[in-house]
């Protein structure tokens, strides 16, 4: 029995070892902006606590900020924020995936709506595919305001 076991428990540690660590790849790339707790930094980047679960209402737009990135003036929490948000696309859409999810996790879990499916890396692959604009972004943000 423990022959048949070996197998299946080497492809599993194999799919571990090979999935995206979104808390690594958000202190590499997001953290130094954001914060690593998420809390932002005032007149540099928003905060990304407690904040993104009403953004969720149009499903594409928080992903689509990370692949696209985004500039320009923007509201969060009573702070107005001009800056730029640098596109994420050159990361591949198993990591972009596993950030989001773990912004949307750790920083924003008590805001996620009841139906909220954790993004997969297709979901990064399609919205890579459509090339969502500043424009449609914009519209989307307002959206959910």
């Amino acid at each position: 029995m423990s022959r048949r076991l070996l197998p299946l428990a080497l492809a599993l540690i194999a799919g571990l070892a090979g999935a995206a660590d979104g808390k690594a790849v958000y202190a590499a790339n997001c953290a130094s902006c954001h914060q690593p707790d998420g809390a932002g930094a005032d007149g540099l980047a928003p905060p990304l606590q407690g904040t993104l679960g009403k953004r969720l209402a149009v499903r594409q737009y928080v992903p689509g900020i990370v692949l696209s990135g985004l500039a320009g003036k923007m509201v969060s929490k009573g702070v107005t924020y001009t800056g730029m948000m640098p596109s994420w696309a050159h990361l591949p859409d198993a990591e972009l995936a596993a950030v989001v999810n773990h912004v949307l996790g750790s920083f924003n879990a008590a805001e996620l709506p009841a139906a909220h499916v954790p993004f997969s890396p297709e979901d990064f692959a399609a919205l890579r595919a459509s090339k969502p604009t500043a424009k449609q972004l914009r519209a989307w943000r307002a959206e959910t305001d």
